[in-house]
């Protein structure tokens, strides 16, 4: 009886497949990734180049290519190539040499060395497909020891382009992968070393852990999913209610047949640096960040919450009140409450409006003449019958 075939030897024809489905996977991933990459206008910051920059000078490599056309001029990579036949030192021989350089500064731990004489050898653009592909994983291993974890993985993919199945790059990016928490990247890259090596200790622990990672990450996302929804329900009901209420916020026009957008709630942000913004209570009464302008003085306040159902009244006896310190730069101690007079501008008529002491936030701001800006009341307070005021109203149209 014949000996049995073990299950980790492959007929030729079985390697074949494997590294056909092996290179099938990795032009998806990097087609996945230089679409994503395009998107958002990425580049690898271990050089300036975008992903499909990368992918096209891999594809003009000399060891990628077979069909030459003759009657056109040659690619300097060939040209090059060409030119070097003649000379004493090949360019695969050149690449050999840094490549053992490379390995002998690896072995010291002197990583930055060691790539530099990796990419050397890379630089020589020698047509050895496998030589070209251990010269990526070698300097992939050199960045991963540094943290350049990101260079280090698109070394690992160059890698493959050279040789599908080369065990060390795809372990190598699938750990790059992890360490870049792209859970589901390492999975992936985790089943395409399983294939080669399908009882490889380490690279089965680090699938369980990748699936965990990936797993937690889901529910972190779909958690986040639902505080997203919540906030835009939230926001919703926030716009919907100033929209109610009758107020006019620049920048934030909508008619009745256009549904609320979340985005418009940028026009209600204070660009404040407390932050503060106006909200909704529990008792669906709104809370306003206002700012009062003391021109006289060029002094502010800013209330961080008015409550719109508060009066300006309520206000001023808090800040001005008798029983209140004055502030700093009222030197002759003349804002009162009753000596003040409270106006809000009109930009485009140029011209002030008295606010009664008496009227709510509310009301004022549903003045037909009234409009929010970046999200924050503004209103202009003056002394009632200050030399100041008197020169101060000259300014418009009053």
């Amino acid at each position: 009886m014949p000996p049995s075939k073990s299950k980790n030897v492959m007929s030729d024809e079985e390697r074949k497949l494997m590294i056909e489905k092996l290179n099938a996977d990795l032009e998806d991933f990097v087609a996945e990734r230089s679409i994503a990459a395009r998107n958002k206008k990425a580049t690898d910051p271990a050089d300036n180049r975008t992903i499909d920059e990368i992918a096209e000078e891999l594809k003009n490599h000399p060891a990628f290519m077979t069909d030459i056309d003759w009657s056109k001029p040659l690619p300097p990579e060939i040209e090059g190539l060409m030119q070097l036949k003649y000379e004493t030192e090949n360019p695969t021989a050149r690449a050999d040499s840094y490549r053992d350089e490379g390995n002998e500064q690896f072995k010291l731990k002197k990583y930055k060395i060691a790539i530099a004489n990796y990419t050397e050898g890379i630089k020589s653009r020698c047509p050895d497909a496998e030589l070209n592909a251990i010269l990526y994983a070698n300097r992939a291993a050199a960045q991963f020891y540094l943290g350049n974890y990101r260079s280090s993985f698109n070394d690992c993919i160059f890698a493959r382009k050279f040789k599908p199945d080369h065990l060390k790059a795809i372990i190598r990016g699938a750990n790059c992968c992890y360490k870049m928490s792209k859970y589901g990247d390492a999975v992936r890259w985790c089943d395409a070393a399983l294939m080669v090596d399908p009882e490889n200790a380490e690279i089965l622990d680090l699938r369980v852990q990748s699936d965990k990672g990936k797993r937690a990450q889901e529910r972190d996302e779909r958690r986040q999913a639902a505080l997203d929804r919540k906030e835009e329900a939230e926001d919703r009901k926030l716009l919907q209610t100033v929209l109610d209420r009758g107020i006019k916020v620049a920048s934030m026009k909508v008619s009745k047949d256009v549904k609320i957008d979340p985005l418009l709630l940028t026009a209600l942000e204070s660009h404040n640096p407390t932050g503060a913004k106006v909200h909704l209570d529990d008792q669906g009464v709104l809370h306003w960040p206002v700012i009062f302008f003391y021109p006289e003085y060029t002094e502010t306040d800013f209330i961080t919450d008015f409550n719109e159902n508060y009066s300006f009244i309520d206000h001023l006896a808090h800040m001005f009140g008798p029983e209140v310190e004055p502030p700093t730069w009222d030197i002759e101690h003349k804002y009162k409450p009753e000596n003040i007079e409270i106006y809000f501008e009109h930009k485009d008529e140029e011209k002030l409006y008295q606010v009664s002491l008496e009227s709510t936030l509310l009301q004022t701001l549903k003045h037909k003449k009234y409009l929010v800006y970046a999200g924050t009341p503004g209103f202009i307070l003056v002394v009632k019958g200050s030399k100041f005021k008197e020169e101060f109203m000259k300014r418009y149209k009053y």
